[in-house]
């Protein structure tokens, strides 16, 4: 039977695609990761806040970042004037941004970086595992063993990954918690440190939850009564409270209720990465198409030959 090469690479691909979902189970189920309490993080108090962007600065200094222009461009060498750029980037760990609630039209500063999730999508997303947490509670990185695909920033849902576009060498980059070069040293994060309003709380989870219940429970005519990131994607590190009259949507909190981004993202895993079935089809459908190739080639050499004869 004759087939042509469309007929063929059509059949593989089938062929292929079926292998990979029938042989792969199903995702593993497991029940939640629970936060530990002694996980550090921030509470961030958006009523506090007050713009200053002092937290901007010191994370630039702690992690030795260069500075980029308002438009999110970098400055050209010699000039270290520091704008404010418009959101997070590789050289951008954290930033304040100025929101305004279309319901109250209330205008309230927000701080943005990585909630250091406690199940977090971008390590369950990631294949090496070089995106991992840690018992200090930070989410680490780990560049010597990344292999650049990106599908950590595809699965955060805070899309707090950043890439390195303009580097040789890329590598992803977003706030470390000052992991390496202070909370090892017993010290709070740089731009806890640095806010003059008391904006920014550092310390433990459970502490910063009850902080933040008894600020809600002292003021309840100022706070909602909400704690976002104590349920949220099965919790952060990272925790917010807002005004009575601003959602935390208006922050540029999306609200993805309680249940786990990780699921989502192992289930893919699972289905199509386990086994390593997706790169056995591909090696397959190649050796069919070296295989046809071959035979094609014999069978033409042949045909020519018998014409000479």
């Amino acid at each position: 039977m004759k087939i042509d090469r469309r007929k063929f690479l059509k059949l593989s691909a089938a062929a292929g695609g079926t292998a990979a979902c029938s042989m792969a189970p199903p995702a593993a189920a497991r029940g939640p990761k629970a936060p530990d309490p002694n996980w550090y993080g921030m509470l961030n108090d958006s009523t506090r806040c007050i713009g200053c962007k002092a937290c901007q600065v010191a994370c630039k200094k702690e992690n030795e970042l260069e500075a980029e222009s308002t438009l999110g461009e970098k400055r050209e060498l010699g000039h270290e004037i520091y704008d404010s750029p418009r959101g997070l980037s590789a050289d951008t760990y954290t930033v304040i941004k100025l929101h305004q609630d279309k319901a109250s039209g209330q205008s309230t500063f927000a701080k943005h970086q990585c909630l250091h999730c406690a199940d977090p999508a971008c390590a369950s997303s990631c294949l090496v595992g070089a995106m991992k947490k840690q018992d200090d509670g930070s989410v680490k990185y780990y560049k010597d063993i990344c292999m650049g695909c990106r599908y950590c920033m595809v699965a955060c849902p805070f899309s707090v990954p950043q890439f390195e576009w303009d580097r040789a060498l890329p590598s992803i980059t977003k706030c470390t918690l000052c992991s390496e070069t202070r909370l090892k040293k017993g010290k709070p994060t740089a731009c806890s440190e640095a806010c003059p309003a008391g904006a920014i709380t550092f310390g433990k989870r459970n502490d910063l939850l009850r902080i933040a219940k008894e600020r809600i429970a002292k003021e309840p005519e100022r706070y909602d009564e909400n704690v976002y990131g104590e349920y949220e994607v099965g919790g952060t590190g990272v925790y917010y409270l807002t005004r009575k009259s601003v959602d935390f949507a208006a922050l540029g909190l999306p609200d993805f209720g309680y249940r786990r981004v990780s699921d989502l993202t192992e289930s893919i895993q699972h289905r199509i990465f386990q086994y390593f079935i997706p790169p056995i089809a591909v090696y397959g459908i190649l050796g069919g198409i070296m295989y046809y190739n071959q035979r094609k080639k014999k069978n033409a050499g042949t045909e020519g030959g018998d014409n000479e004869f």
